[in-house]
């Protein structure tokens, strides 16, 4: 029970920085992909997937997660503030929680389809 309360402060102290984070990669995806408008948020999760080698299948079910993962943070900006002033632990923050899982699980599977990334980690391997 001891770790179940732990957990529960760690999730909630990080709640208003997953809330910062969000809100600034919301903004970059709305003027960067949508609006098509330049700014400082471009190198802020700027991620560029090559999914070339895909089958259309994947490619299809890819750009799935990316569109539900924008609707993920429109979630999330509206519900982590509701979360944070409850006192107790409710079916909205374990949504909340499991779209941060979620978000979490689609941001490594995206980094790791950049190039410039695995080419990184590579060398960076072969240090060793």
């Amino acid at each position: 029970m001891k770790k179940q309360q732990a957990i529960y402060k760690i999730w909630r102290m990080l709640l208003p920085f997953i809330f910062i984070l969000v809100l600034i990669h919301f903004v970059k995806d709305v003027t960067q992909d949508i609006l098509r408008v330049s700014s400082v948020l471009d190198v802020f999760g700027n991620v560029k997937e090559d999914i070339s080698y895909f089958p259309e299948t994947l490619k299809k079910i890819y750009f799935w997660f990316s569109v539900s993962s924008f609707f993920a943070e429109i979630f999330l900006l509206v519900s982590i503030p509701i979360v944070m002033r409850r006192k107790n632990f409710s079916k909205l923050e374990m949504m909340t929680m499991t779209l941060v899982i979620y978000l979490l699980v689609y941001f490594v599977i995206a980094v790791s389809l950049d190039p410039r990334i695995t080419t990184l980690f590579k060398s960076s391997l072969a240090i060793f």
